[in-house]
């Protein structure tokens, strides 16, 4: 009887322990709305360690000719993150973590981090896209995230900052608590990109729980991006005048 009742509390014992464990190994929930806290996060470093091409990139760079929202094209990655401006849903699952981004005026983005499924080798036949490809894992209480593959059109911010398409951006996504605003959700962000950076450049982006926020949709249309094929095809047509009048 009295070994019995041993078993019994071995048993009881190593399913707590088994219990306790879960519940330090399970990941923490980041779902929910989440708006950005300027304020809070860091800003581009400045002077910008840049390559001399890059730096003349940065100089060419025209707003009316170059910035894709302006044509309702995405901010893409990771200036959807970065902008300060880009209200933030997350859907979180066991596979895959969602990240809804909202900007001022332009149509959602999502970008989609499957878990546990490492990058694919490179192909010089993919295309890049404007979100990337993603990859992630929980380090503990953190979501660490690599992203590659981006769409070199898709500028870094809105003074024109580009890139090469070589862009890798690691992130590090964890929650923390704030006195004044409570519950907040954090980026730590490392861009790597030799053709474009001299350095590695550390970024902090924070936002802020709001359960209550609803993401609006956009109201960017297709007539935008039409308009500025048509201003580019005009410019076109201007500099080539120019060129025969000579």
């Amino acid at each position: 009887m009295r070994s019995m009742w041993r078993i019994g509390c071995v048993a009881m014992a190593s399913a707590a322990a088994l219990l306790s464990w879960s519940a330090v190994a399970a990941p923490p929930d980041i779902s929910g709305t989440w708006l950005p806290v300027e304020s809070l996060s860091t800003p581009w470093p400045d002077p910008l360690p840049l390559t001399d091409s890059a730096r003349a990139r940065y100089a060419a760079f025209d707003p009316d000719r170059d910035e894709p929202a302006s044509f309702c094209m995405p901010l893409g990655t990771p200036r959807n993150t970065t902008s300060g401006t880009s209200a933030l849903e997350v859907l979180q699952a066991s596979d895959r973590v969602y990240f809804v981004f909202q900007p001022n005026l332009l149509n959602a983005e999502t970008r989609r981090v499957y878990l546990g499924q490492p990058l694919p080798a490179a192909d010089p036949d993919r295309l890049p896209t404007w979100l990337g490809m993603s990859s992630g894992k929980w380090e503990g209480q953190t979501l660490a995230v690599e992203t590659i593959e981006m769409e070199p059109q898709a500028i870094l911010n809105g003074n024109g900052l580009t890139h090469s398409g070589g862009l890798k951006v690691r992130e590090r996504w964890h929650l923390a608590r704030d006195p004044e605003r409570g519950r907040l959700l954090v980026n730590d962000l490392v861009l790597e990109d030799a053709d474009t950076f001299s350095s590695p450049v550390r970024l902090k982006r924070v936002f802020a729980w709001a359960p209550d926020a609803r993401l609006a949709e956009g109201q960017c249309s297709e007539r935008l991006w039409i308009d500025q094929i048509w201003r580019h095809r005009l410019r076109e047509h201007a500099a080539a005048r120019k060129a025969g009048a000579k």
